[in-house]
């Protein structure tokens, strides 16, 4: 009978650390911090990408009404999509959107944003969006698809091209960019 009750009570305790069956990288609140109000700003506040329950990566194509009738960001059509992020992955995007030193915020660019890279942030339902130009280094935060707010990001080009050529390895486009602009 001992033994009965020390296995239901181990039982219990390793199910008390379980996540409804997501295993170890199931938990991705990496982010407890806060944001400086210039980023809670650009982001329009940082619920979503600071608790995600998941993180799509995808690829876009770059002309912009090409997701009129496809799945899409921004209207741009979502070409492709890549394995979801790993907790580690996402704790690195997280560090790039969250610092205020990726932004230029005193700075307008007058080039053209032809994004490329995109991540979804995915959350009870939610979605937050960043979508990557890395021909500018601009960056645009949305909400549902939706165009949001634009940013420059020259500071974590470095960072985010490879993660990005991490997540889509063997894409040509990407591994003809250079790590500066």
């Amino acid at each position: 009978m001992k033994k009965i009750i020390a296995c239901i009570a181990a039982m219990l305790v390793l199910s008390l650390n379980c996540k409804s069956g997501q295993g170890a990288e199931g938990d991705k609140s990496m982010f407890s911090g806060k944001v400086t109000a210039e980023v809670d700003k650009l982001l329009a506040g940082t619920e979503v990408y600071a608790d995600p329950q998941r993180v799509i990566p995808v690829i876009v194509n770059s002309e912009q009404g090409s997701g009129a009738n496809a799945e899409n960001l921004e209207s741009y059509a979502i070409i492709k999509k890549g394995k979801l992020l790993s907790a580690d992955q996402v704790k690195r995007l997280q560090a790039v959107i969250f610092n205020e030193k990726t932004y230029d915020f005193n700075l307008a660019k007058k080039c053209m944003f032809v994004p490329y890279v995109g991540f979804i942030f995915e959350k009870a339902g939610k979605q937050a969006h960043a979508l990557f130009c890395f021909s500018c280094n601009e960056v645009s935060f949305g909400r549902e698809g939706k165009a949001g707010n634009l940013e420059d990001f020259d500071a974590a080009r470095r960072e985010m091209l490879s993660l990005a050529r991490e997540v889509f390895p063997g894409d040509r486009n990407l591994s003809a960019l250079k790590e500066g602009k």
